[in-house]
Parts: structure tokens; sequence; C-alpha cells
């Protein structure tokens, strides 16, 4: 077998556009699930390690995948999608997903949540001064405060500015190779 036609693709990207809607790009999930599909046969009859030997593990390892591939954590919407899952089903299968490959959810997380961010110079905070960070949403505010916070390094959320609602300030701990532009 080939693989999937070209009008079988056309039509999972169709499905899965009207599943996720505007909130992600189809096209880029469905490659990344497809790929990701690829690469778990692959590994699981080549590689020496031990196989997923639950359907829980081998989603995990499907749904890392599909993370590194879109260079972030797969949604619950997405998941909800392609699995064809309640979103209760697609939330527990993402805890899963970060638990079993907590490293890498957490680098993919963070390097997500600055995606669109800037520095906007220093601030003092409540009990430190930092770097002030704009984030281009409260998501990806939110996700950085808490990789951040998680990892021990000083992060004060910014409420009081309503041109920048979006905004932290992170310590100096955190890497400076890090930092956006």
């Amino acid at each position: 077998m080939a693989g999937l036609t070209q009008a079988e693709r056309d039509r999972l990207v169709e499905l899965v556009r009207r599943r996720i809607g505007v909130r992600s790009d189809a096209e880029v999930l469905v490659s990344a699930y497809l790929d990701a599909m690829l690469h778990s046969a692959y590994a699981r009859t080549t590689e020496s390690g031990p196989v997923p030997t639950s359907l829980t593990a081998e989603r995990s390892a499907i749904l890392i995948e599909i993370s590194r591939q879109l260079g972030r954590v797969v949604e619950d919407f997405e998941i909800q999608a392609l699995f064809r899952v309640t979103l209760a089903q697609a939330r527990a299968m993402r805890t899963t997903l970060t638990a079993t490959y907590a490293d890498d959810a957490n680098e993919l997380t963070l390097a997500w949540s600055l995606r669109g961010a800037r520095k906007n110079g220093r601030r003092k905070a409540d009990t430190f001064v930092g770097t002030l960070i704009v984030f281009p949403s409260e998501e990806h505010r939110d996700a950085f405060d808490d990789q951040v916070e998680r990892a021990g390094i000083d992060v004060q959320v910014i409420y009081d500015d309503e041109a920048n609602p979006w905004q932290v300030v992170v310590g100096d701990t955190f890497p400076k190779t890090q930092l956006p532009a």
C-alpha cells in the first residue's frame, strides 16, 4: 500500500478543518498527524527500547510526535478532532502526554508561549527587578507564567497596563538566550 490517495488526504483535511474551525491550521495538523503515525509505526518495529503496550501509551507516543512537529503541545480540541474522542477524553490524553513526556512537553510549551512575544525593557516587580515581556495573547502569557513558575524562577504577571494587557516581569535567573527579541 502506498499510503493515502490525494482524495483521501483532502477528505481528512476537510473533516479536521470542520472539527477545529479557525482555531488551528488543518493542513499543518493533518500533516503532523500522518507523519507521527508513520514515525510511530517505524519506531515500534525498529527501535530497541520497549514498545507501547496500551492504547494510552500508544496515543501518548503519537501525540508527542505531533507536538514535536508542531513545535508546541497539541491542544485538547485538536486531539478531539484527530482521535474522535470527547473533550474530557482529549484532556486526559493530553494530561498523560505531558506527564509521560514531561521534559519535551515543558520545553515545547515554553517555546510556544514565547512565539510572538517581545521584550520591553526592564521593570520592577513586587519583590524583584527583571525583564518585561509582552505576549501576543493571554494564553501565551499564562503558559509562560506556568512554566517559569514551575521552574522556580521569579515571575509576576502585570495586570495594570491596558495598552499591553498580556505582560510579565521575569527574573534574571531565566536564561537570557531564551528571552524574545
